[in-house]
């Protein structure tokens, strides 16, 4: 991670960095800093006990991968619903840059490229006085051999070109995740609307709810201005919050 020394230097604004060859966690590390109000990020050639949503274990093979975590600071007055899709955004905007089409957004936190996850994304927020801690976690496959149930893909297997620089990579997906937050924090969610409805994985395709107070069945339909999902089924349209009790049939 030596090429990495000198991130800060490309990153847009004042960035503190934090590199590591091999740590636990890097949205664990960021969340056990001291509260600072500078924008910081944690890079890892390696995760031994990375993490994906709701605490499912995230694998990965060491320098195969872009692994990293951002902490920014937000106003309680930020709405953060639709935070995760709007990172989506930033990294499909990015991907695109280096050649790679085709790809959609998995409702709210994953990269998706035929039927098969490329990236997640996973967000952990601590209020705190006037101000929320956001950690954003993001992993993206450039080279990966696992073995998993959910199906995966990398660049390596989906883009034309030759290689990849993962350096250049992981600082345009750190800047322009950056940028897309600066946008949101003014403008919320509605300003990322139509382009979200343009890569969304899930529309029109029918799903399953049940959290053990209510079960139903029906077509996921969207998003509201909120970044929450839409789901139409025979009697009213549902709003869903989070993907835990949701299953794709």
């Amino acid at each position: 991670m030596d090429n990495y020394l000198n991130l800060s230097t490309h990153l847009n604004g004042d960035v503190d960095c934090h590199i590591f060859d091999s740590i636990p966690s890097t949205n664990d590390y960021l969340s056990s800093l001291e509260f600072s109000p500078r924008t910081q990020v944690c890079i890892a050639s390696e995760q031994t006990q990375g993490k994906g949503q709701y605490n499912r274990t995230w694998l990965s093979n060491k320098d195969k991968g872009v692994l990293l975590s951002i902490r920014r600071v937000f106003s309680t007055k930020v709405n953060l619903s639709g935070l995760s899709l709007v990172v989506g955004l930033a990294l499909l905007e990015v991907l695109r840059d280096y050649g790679i089409m085709g790809l959609e957004l998995k409702w709210p936190n994953d990269i998706y490229y035929q039927d098969k996850k490329l990236a997640g994304i996973l967000i952990k927020n601590i209020t705190r006085n006037q101000t929320q801690s956001v950690v954003i976690g993001i992993g993206v496959n450039i080279d990966v051999n696992i073995d998993c149930q959910t199906p995966w893909t990398d660049l390596h297997s989906i883009s034309t070109q030759e290689s990849i620089n993962q350096f250049d990579l992981t600082k345009d997906l750190i800047n322009k995740v950056l940028e897309f937050c600066q946008i949101f924090e003014v403008h919320g969610f509605t300003t990322f609307s139509k382009q979200w409805a343009s890569v969304d994985y899930l529309q029109g395709k029918q799903v399953r709810y049940n959290d053990n107070k209510q079960t139903f069945l029906g077509k996921c339909c969207g998003v509201n201005d909120e970044g929450v999902l839409l789901v139409a089924t025979k009697v009213s349209t549902k709003q869903v919050y989070s993907s835990e009790f949701l299953t794709l049939l």
